[in-house]
């Protein structure tokens, strides 16, 4: 009776390893995977990520809040960008991988368009956190990974667009 255990224990088992091709598959089959998506660029200090790129006209967000008496006031909060532009916003990863005192500068950071144009980030983009949209704060980053959005304000119909940080050393189409 305890052989007819062992029997049904290694019977599975055996079946599996049978099953499994255990010799390296052919060159033919084989299809090779980029390691690291197109958007994501790297130079010797750091790795920026585009995560996504999204055009917009202009950002509203309503913001409910409870009074004193129990009634609830609805304000919106809209921002546009000036005439015959857009906002450019972008979901950056941005980690630093090398080691030294280098910084990730915004006042080097920017888009380019076809014609050769730069555009900075907005000089003050503090309102995507007063609509709830996480924000990369606007300092230079020195150390670890920072995520979140950057807002940049591009003419309407703008094509070509780059990003372009650490001097040239980052280029990533958008």
């Amino acid at each position: 009776m305890k052989k007819l255990h062992y029997f049904v224990i290694l019977l599975p088992m055996l079946l599996i390893l049978v099953s499994c091709n255990s010799s390296p598959p052919d060159d033919a089959n084989v299809s090779e995977q980029p390691l690291m998506s197109a958007d994501v660029t790297l130079s010797d200090m750091w790795k920026v990520e585009l995560i996504s790129a999204e055009v917009s006209e202009s950002l509203l967000a309503s913001i409910a809040a409870v009074q004193y008496g129990g009634g609830v006031v609805t304000t919106e909060n809209l921002v546009e960008p000036a005439g015959g532009h857009v906002f450019l916003l972008l979901e950056l990863n941005i980690e630093k991988i090398g080691t030294g005192r280098a910084a990730f500068s915004w006042g080097d950071a920017h888009i380019t368009d076809a014609g050769g144009n730069v555009y900075y980030r907005h000089p003050n983009d503090t309102f995507l956190a007063n609509l709830n949209i996480p924000r990369i704060r606007g300092t230079d980053i020195v150390l670890g990974t920072e995520y979140g959005f950057v807002c940049f304000e591009i003419p309407v119909g703008a094509d070509g667009l780059r990003f372009i940080a650490d001097e040239g050393r980052i280029s990533i189409n958008i």
